[in-house]
């Protein structure tokens, strides 16, 4: 009976270590300051993706394309300097509006979202939240774009 119960034990061992490793916000790298920035459209019109500043780190997850309306999208970066890093996604509304999302995280002082914005002509037409969760080193904010 022992030696069925080693087995079984030495099976599931095997297969535990020889499991898959997801890529996505779940495999941050632990050895530099990181970012991960959720990002739900409560609104009835997608974000379209235009541009990102990511002058002191490497993507993860790289920014969508397009964030349907009412979906939720992860995006993460890791800094090449242990000091932190700070980057910027900006999605465009219809109607002129642009989603600026900015998140700093640098040791220097408190991780956060200022900056964070919406411009354009229809700036009016959707407000913008946002929620710091945790701070340096492995900052988690949260972003929620919707129509006043």
């Amino acid at each position: 009976m022992r030696l069925r119960t080693r087995v079984i034990a030495a099976v599931f061992a095997t297969a535990t270590l020889a499991a898959p490793v997801t890529a996505g916000a779940d495999g941050l790298p632990d050895d530099g300051p990181t970012i991960t920035m959720t990002v739900t459209n409560n609104s009835d019109a997608p974000m379209i993706y235009a541009g990102d500043s990511n002058a002191y780190g490497q993507w993860v997850d790289k920014p969508a394309t397009v964030i349907a309306a009412h979906a939720t999208e992860t995006i993460s970066a890791v800094a090449t300097d242990r000091r932190g890093l700070g980057i910027q996604v900006t999605y465009t509304m219809p109607g002129d509006g642009q989603v600026a999302l900015m998140s700093n995280n640098y040791g220097t002082g408190p991780a956060n979202a200022d900056g964070t914005r919406i411009d354009g002509a229809n700036r009016h037409g959707y407000s913008i939240a946002s929620h710091v969760e945790t701070g340096f080193p492995f900052m988690k904010v949260t972003y929620t774009v919707a129509h006043p």
